[in-house]
């Protein structure tokens, strides 16, 4: 085999694998995918790993709850790399190099679980999981020394993204008539409200 054809774009191990190329993105960035980068910074992914992911893992097709949350992440990455966004937001200045890529990883452990969440509203575990975030990020900017108001300034910084993705998608889908949108938007705010609680019992505990 080739080298150019051993390795593939993003785009290509997405169709690959069956999943938005978001979720490849994100099982790459978390070390769960082995990929390598281009001169360009562009990431290539090899056939034999993904055949071998292929072999270890159960795949099902994007769901309308990935599709949400995909749309939302990609909001929010846009945002990230637009200077005259995210990094003119003095809560996010505040931070350190350090508490900032904290708050990017557990950011993408908190979509996936949301994905979860929404595609099965009965785990609860999820919900614990939006708990347990809620107060890792309670206590990271609370350490970093944001006041309560900062840091739910941040908070909604991001979850609008979320609820933004929902009536957007629900406004301009003509392919997806079924799909109860009152019920996703509710069980969005339900999941991130827990994330917020949390990170206020954080505060709240002096």
């Amino acid at each position: 085999m080739s080298q150019s054809s051993e390795w593939v774009s993003l785009g290509e191990a997405a169709e690959i694998i069956g999943v938005h190329p978001a979720t490849i993105r994100n099982w790459a960035e978390r070390g769960e995918l082995p990929f390598r980068r281009t001169p360009g910074g562009h990431r290539r992914f090899r056939r034999a790993d993904l055949k071998q992911w292929l072999a270890s893992h159960r795949v099902t097709r994007p769901s309308e709850a990935q599709v949400v949350v995909q749309s939302a992440l990609g909001r929010a990455r846009l945002e990230i790399g637009d200077k005259r966004g995210l990094s003119q937001q003095d809560w996010y200045e505040r931070l350190s190099s350090d508490a900032r890529e904290t708050m990017r990883q557990q950011g993408l452990r908190l979509m996936d679980s949301l994905i979860r969440y929404l595609t099965n509203p009965e785990l609860d575990s999820e919900l614990d999981s939006s708990h347990q975030i809620g107060e890792l990020y309670g206590r990271l900017l609370k350490h970093e020394g944001l006041s309560l108001t900062q840091a739910l300034h941040g908070y909604f910084y991001f979850a609008d993204f979320l609820l933004d993705a929902v009536i957007q998608l629900s406004e301009t889908s003509t392919a997806r008539p079924t799909l109860d949108w009152g019920a996703v938007l509710r069980q969005v705010h339900q999941f991130t409200r827990e994330t917020l609680l949390a990170m206020i019992t954080v505060y709240e505990e002096g």
